[in-house]
């Protein structure tokens, strides 16, 4: 999905890494394998820049357990299209059959096995090549968060039972047993983390408050209450919160959703839908939000947003809207949001 050549790791991960540098009075900016545009949470980076990053930063922060101060404290608001998944899921097992399909938008690593036997479920993940210190350290950031996220979904879905590490064991391997609540093994053939399988069949609702945290903050600029059709509604927010970083394709949604390009065609013409015109619809949005709240350029916005060319997207935008990007930027900034959002919500109700 990525245009690297090399496997790749959404810089959402980072963030934590960021907070905790500005905390100790250092500039991430400083880092010198770092984008100008880290703020940005869709971006990925090559797996050798990723590692670099944390050697850097590990360096500097004096932090030998680096992945899991960061798989600890991720920002789940920053996963909403993982969070808006989860929330249309209906059991444990569900859930865990997304994650394995969403795992490959926030990296190019292989996705995880994942084992249910009848006491407990064994989750399998893969860290792609590295020196064996980078490796340990993603795998431990990839394990705190499997282990963050269970805990806050709580022990109605989630009681670790075990977990297991490739690499030998480092330094702090103390610090790891607190953090996970059970002996950490070392030297293993594969990573994994094991919980109980005792609830995987019971109800999602319970996990409803998490999952709306997760959402805090975002607003779908559309009347969520289309029950006539619900497939289509389902796939404009899945466009909405599909990373920037990545195609837009009819096949990469279907895979998400573990189905085929052609059954999701006909399930949207079934209700009067098309995927071409939902995702021009959804880029359009997320065109006019960036447009409001960043300074980005026309020709950036176009890239980022998977439009073939500059003049193509100042079209279709101008079709929407009846005004050009940069038109609209100065309205927006000039007479406030009253007059713009009004002229949106009428171009809004049509899909």
């Amino acid at each position: 999905m990525s245009t690297y050549l090399t496997p790749t790791l959404t810089s959402a991960a980072l963030h934590p890494l960021f907070s905790l540098m500005r905390d100790r009075g250092l500039n991430p900016d400083e880092l010198p394998e770092l984008a100008s545009d880290w703020g940005n949470n869709q971006l990925q980076f090559p797996v050798p820049v990723f590692d670099r990053i944390l050697e850097q930063a590990a360096s500097a922060l004096k932090l030998p357990a680096i992945g899991v101060q960061l798989g600890s404290h991720l920002d789940w608001r920053r996963f909403r299209l993982l969070a808006y998944l989860l929330s249309e899921c209906r059991t444990g097992r569900d859930a865990l059959s997304q994650l394995r399909r969403y795992y490959p938008l926030i990296s190019e690593s292989n996705p995880p096995d994942v084992f249910i036997g009848q006491q407990s479920v064994k989750v399998v993940f893969y860290v792609s090549d590295g020196s064996l210190q980078n490796r340990q350290t993603r795998a431990e950031l990839v394990a705190a968060g499997i282990h963050d996220v269970g805990s806050r979904l709580g022990d109605s879905f989630y009681k670790i039972t075990g977990i297991g590490f490739q690499q030998s064991a480092p330094a702090y391997r103390d610090q790891l047993d607190r953090y996970f609540g059970v002996p950490v093994r070392f030297g293993e053939a594969c990573n994994w983390i094991s919980f109980s399988s005792e609830h995987l069949d019971k109800s999602m609702k319970k996990a409803a408050p998490f999952l709306e945290s997760m959402l805090e903050g975002a607003e779908v600029p559309w009347k969520t209450e289309d029950t006539e059709r619900p497939f289509s509604r389902k796939l404009r927010h899945i466009l909405y919160y599909w990373p920037t970083c990545l195609p837009m394709t009819k096949e990469a949604v279907a895979d998400l959703l573990g189905t085929s390009a052609r059954t999701l065609t006909r399930r949207l013409q079934e209700e009067g839908s098309q995927f071409s015109e939902l995702s021009k619809h959804c880029r359009l949005v997320r065109a006019a939000a960036a447009l409001k709240r960043t300074s980005k350029d026309v020709q950036q916005l176009a890239n980022e947003l998977g439009f073939s060319d500059r003049r193509g997207f100042e079209r279709a935008f101008k079709q929407w809207t009846g005004q050009t990007p940069a038109a609209f930027r100065r309205q927006w900034r000039n007479q406030g949001s009253a007059v713009t959002s009004h002229a949106l919500e009428a171009n809004m109700s049509y899909y």
